[in-house]
């Protein structure tokens, strides 16, 4: 983090009123950000040791930050997590909550000192949530590796559209920015869309604030694309569109750039301190994700590891992690291009003895933006059944076409559509809950819908 305050305090020296931050109507300048963070760490320097942060915008920045250089180990508050999931948060990591920016009486010199971490909280698949510790070596490491793929300029602008609790967010949305001494333009209609399932706030958003970068979650991709279709102005500026969290599908990746998206795929996880992985700027469609400078990943019995200076230093209350990093994920390796397959606790194997990554599947249902989740489930029987939490009647069309070109062991049998509200089936963080979903296909069996696919060389109507 060292590297990070030395960039704002010559950023406040050198161009004291050009924009650090904006949101909405609100900015802050570089010279305004130095100040403030000053401030903000001289009331933390004052306080506990550990803080939960609850805040969001510039007010977020600013916190984190300040919390960062008076070395506090921050722990940022999803807004998704529930009341039970807070509290046993901030139990859990014994922290205080913090709702709004502390002030000291004498304000701190941007000179870092070292010793902060912070705790990143995931939602998870099963139990309560687990915290992964990170300090300044997985954090360095992490914005060197990004420092070289992206190579961030005073020039770009940065439009932050992901909930700021996401360590992808501090890394890419704050950090990053910082050192490159780009502005970030923070939009809350853009981050609201992953739970409104309207992408009219994103399009406006990055067509207003002529943006070079952003990152996204698939279904904000899913919305983007959908709002281009209708005829949304597509931002020139825009240089480089990461996507990443879970896979996407192939048609989607190829129809967002066949529309003027130079979108990219990326790979990572908190346990290897977000990104460990990212497609090139102008690859083809499909995955060709490049490992990141300074990560050695590999794969092993068919699982990825990864081992560096971005492997987190435990998890809260556990024995240090030493040595590499079995991540749980499938892939594999192709001309030094990694490949990201799926979860190796989540693969369904057929009577055939084929195994089959339900994540990709999945995704083939999640390019339709009336489709915000979804679950591939198994019967007793070995049939197949698309679970789809659907707002809206799913284009039919597109998706039997993006079902047809999964190799044939991997195709539906029949598709389930369900309730998007039924208790359970989206977790908080916009992933459908796999049990809760094949309990509700099989209620749902009597209105499943037959899937048929062409033969070899036949169109799908």
């Amino acid at each position: 983090m060292r590297a990070v305050f030395d960039a704002l305090r010559a950023h406040a020296q050198t161009r004291p009123d050009a924009t650090a931050i904006r949101e909405g109507e609100r900015s802050i300048t570089w010279s305004e950000l130095a100040a403030s963070v000053a401030r903000a760490s001289a009331g933390f320097a004052a306080g506990p040791p550990t803080v939960g942060l609850r805040l969001s915008g510039i007010d977020y920045a600013i916190a984190d930050l300040g919390a960062c250089l008076a070395g506090r180990r921050v722990v940022p508050v999803p807004g998704f997590f529930s009341d039970g999931q807070i509290a046993h948060l901030i139990e859990d990591a014994g922290a205080r909550l913090i709702t709004t920016l502390p002030a000291g009486d004498r304000p701190m010199a941007l000179d870092y000192a070292g010793g902060a971490s912070r705790v990143i909280y995931t939602s998870g698949t099963t139990g309560r949530p687990k915290g992964v510790v990170l300090g300044d070596r997985q954090i360095a490491a992490s914005l060197a590796g990004l420092m070289a793929a992206l190579r961030p300029h005073p020039g770009d602008r940065y439009l932050s559209v992901l909930p700021q609790a996401q360590l992808l967010e501090q890394v890419c949305g704050l950090f990053l920015p910082v050192l490159a001494g780009a502005p970030t333009i923070i939009s809350r209609e853009g981050a609201a869309s992953l739970f409104t399932g309207d992408g009219r706030g994103l399009a406006l958003a990055a067509a207003r604030s002529e943006a070079t970068v952003t990152v996204l979650a698939p279904r904000q991709l899913t919305l983007w694309v959908a709002e281009l279709r209708r005829g949304a102005p597509l931002p020139k500026s825009l240089r480089y569109v990461a996507v990443g969290g879970a896979p996407v599908a192939p048609a989607l990746l190829a129809e967002a750039r066949a529309l003027g998206l130079p979108v990219a795929e990326g790979y990572g996880l908190s346990e290897a301190c977000s990104v460990v992985a990212l497609t090139p700027a102008g690859a083809s469609a499909g995955s060709a994700m490049q490992v990141l400078d300074g990560v050695d990943l590999w794969i092993e019995d068919g699982e990825i590891v990864v081992d560096g200076p971005t492997v987190m230093q435990a998890y809260l209350h556990r024995n240090d992690q030493v040595g590499p990093w079995r991540t749980g994920d499938l892939g594999r390796m192709r001309d030094g291009r990694i490949e990201v397959l799926g979860r190796r606790d989540a693969m369904i194997l057929r009577q055939s003895g084929r195994n089959i990554a339900p994540e990709w599947v999945e995704a083939e249902a999640l390019a339709d933006p009336a489709i915000p989740a979804a679950a591939l489930v198994q019967t007793p029987a070995d049939q197949l059944i698309l679970v789809a939490a659907a707002l809206a009647a799913p284009d039919m069309v597109g998706l039997s076409a993006r079902l047809a070109a999964l190799p044939a062991y991997a195709r539906p049998d029949h598709l389930a559509i369900v309730d998007p509200r039924a208790p359970g089936l989206i977790r908080g963080s916009g992933t459908a809950d796999r049990r809760v979903a094949a309990a509700l296909a099989a209620a749902a069996a009597p209105s499943w819908i037959a899937l048929s696919y062409p033969e070899h060389g036949e169109a799908v109507a």
